[in-house]
């Protein structure tokens, strides 16, 4: 299973909406890195901002999951 957004569910994760999108928009990552048919459209969207952004998200929401495995 390549959905993050559904793991999170099956686990029973509480996220808030900003983090349920970031779930979404990694799977997307996933699935556009994955498939040839969507690998050009999605290397011509990661420019510097889309990146930059898009890392800073990732990287709170592994923050948030590590101090939740801390917590255990």
């Amino acid at each position: 299973m390549h959905d993050l957004l559904r793991l999170a569910e099956i686990v029973k994760l509480e996220t808030t909406e900003e983090q349920r999108d970031t779930l979404n928009i990694i799977t997307t990552f996933n699935i556009n890195a994955r498939y040839p048919d969507y690998k050009q459209s999605f290397y011509k969207k990661c420019d510097y901002k889309f990146t930059t952004a898009n890392i800073k998200k990732i990287k709170e929401l592994r923050a948030w999951l590590l101090s939740i495995i801390d917590e255990e």
